[in-house]
């Protein structure tokens, strides 16, 4: 047999050995194969070893003939507290009087010293795989009885004789049925049979289990109280040690709950769906008015943001205007001044001063106007964003109001595109905003009139 190393390593060795030497070189050569080495120079040294880290240790190699405690005491000793931990001596030619007595004491195996190291990991190899195939066994022994309190637990369970007479049935069949066990037991499978139930459906699962094969369906049984309850049912034969049919076990699953639930969750989707279809009806023609009056509201403030901003432009080129005829009369009195009498420079310089005078005029007109303007586009503003706060509101209700009627395919794609429309004219309002500060802006201002 070869050597699984994989398999060694699930496994803890405890090494007891006198000999230095001996105990160092192979105790380091077996930490290559095994999870743990533990090591004892002497039997007492190995129990105290043993009695510290019994839970953990899978397997023994021990030297016979050593001090204090000999391996055959110390294992007398370990064998009081597990019987079964298997264990190899090591011994030399001259202690062969004690193999008698270490086959007294359940040794598995021994080795003649000095030690075959490919003949003791073999030997290592072998008790190991024995060691985990009665882990497994024993995993899945706890497998099954988990499995079974499981079923027994979350199913109806049901046993029965050669003739399908009932020999066993478990507390939860006695707790929806309303029969006790005593009540049950003698009767046959078809004995719980609800009346309406088509009798064609026990004649197929008898032929089934009389057969040796194994039947699997729906079953309607009845209650003590004359009521009923359904059930997902197993049913398969078992079998003696000659494989011969020597009863039946019916496991079985209740389902009455999961198909009132099925049958209530139906009813009630189909008068959702049909209260859907009725209100969307209504609230289609709602959303329709609330967009129409929303785009409505946004056509009038953009017409009304574009009358602000023409009424600033109008300033802007009056302004202009008069600071190009100042400038210009500034010139020819220049001229003047050069060319004429004192008579035509004191006329020229009384027009000059006129003029200054309406500049002044004007320009206090229009410092009047640029004040109440910043008062009219701030409280636009203002206005609009109280609009826009309730636009985006509004748009917030749609918003559930969308999420309500997800149900309704049709409407939901029109909604989405009234919402996409919605968004984007969302978007035009924020862009008019940003104009309306912009051109409401002090210092924009100052420098339009200055």
């Amino acid at each position: 047999m070869g050597i699984d190393k994989n398999l060694l390593n699930k496994f803890t060795l405890l090494y007891v050995e006198d000999d230095d030497v001996i105990r160092v070189e192979l105790s380091q050569l077996l930490m290559g194969f095994f999870s743990n080495v533990l090591v004892a120079k002497n039997g007492k040294d190995g129990l105290r070893t043993y009695l510290e880290n019994q839970d953990n240790i899978d397997l023994i190699l021990t030297d016979i003939n050593m001090p204090v405690y000999n391996g055959l005491d110390m294992i007398k000793k370990i064998r009081e507290f597990d019987k079964k931990i298997p264990v190899i001596f090591a011994t030399a030619h001259s202690d062969n009087e004690f193999l008698i007595e270490a086959i007294k004491l359940k040794a598995q195996e021994y080795i003649v010293k000095p030690i075959d190291i490919r003949h003791l990991l073999s030997l290592m190899n072998e008790i190991a795989t024995g060691l985990y195939h009665d882990f497994l066994l024993e995993q899945q022994q706890k497998e099954l009885i988990k499995y079974k309190e499981i079923i027994d637990l979350n199913n109806i369970v049901i046993k029965t004789d050669i003739n399908l007479k009932i020999t066993y049935v478990n507390e939860l069949f006695c707790e929806i049925s309303g029969f006790d066990s005593e009540e049950l037991i003698g009767k046959e499978l078809k004995d719980l049979k609800y009346s309406d139930m088509a009798s064609d459906i026990y004649t197929n699962l008898y032929l089934n289990i009389l057969n040796n094969k194994s039947w699997e369906g729906k079953l309607k049984n009845i209650k003590k109280d004359g009521g009923f309850f359904n059930t997902d049912a197993y049913v398969m034969p078992t079998l003696d040690e000659t494989g011969e049919m020597n009863g039946a076990i019916s496991i079985q699953k209740n389902i009455t709950e999961e198909l009132n639930k099925k049958r209530e969750i139906q009813i009630a989707l189909m008068r959702e769906k049909s209260g859907i279809l009725s209100r969307s009806k209504e609230e289609n023609l709602e959303q329709t008015q609330i967009i129409n009056d929303l785009k409505y509201k946004l056509e009038r403030a953009q017409i009304d943001l574009e009358q602000s901003l023409k009424n600033v432009n109008k300033f802007m080129y009056s302004n202009e205007k008069y600071q190009i005829e100042i400038k210009n009369l500034k010139t020819e009195l220049a001229l003047f001044k050069k060319n004429s009498n004192t008579n035509t420079a004191f006329k020229l310089s009384k027009e000059s001063s006129d003029l200054r005078l309406e500049n002044k005029k004007l320009k206090e007109k229009l410092t009047e106007v640029e004040l109440n303007h910043e008062k009219i586009v701030l409280q636009q503003k203002v206005n609009y964003e109280i609009k826009i706060t309730e636009l985006q509101e509004k748009i917030s209700k749609l918003e559930e109001k969308v999420d309500n009627m997800k149900s309704d395919e049709v409407l939901l794609q029109k909604l989405e595109y009234w919402k996409e429309k919605a968004n984007k004219e969302t978007a035009r309002i924020e862009n008019l905003e940003k104009q309306i500060i912009a051109h409401g802006d002090a210092n924009f201002m100052s420098k339009i009139f200055n």
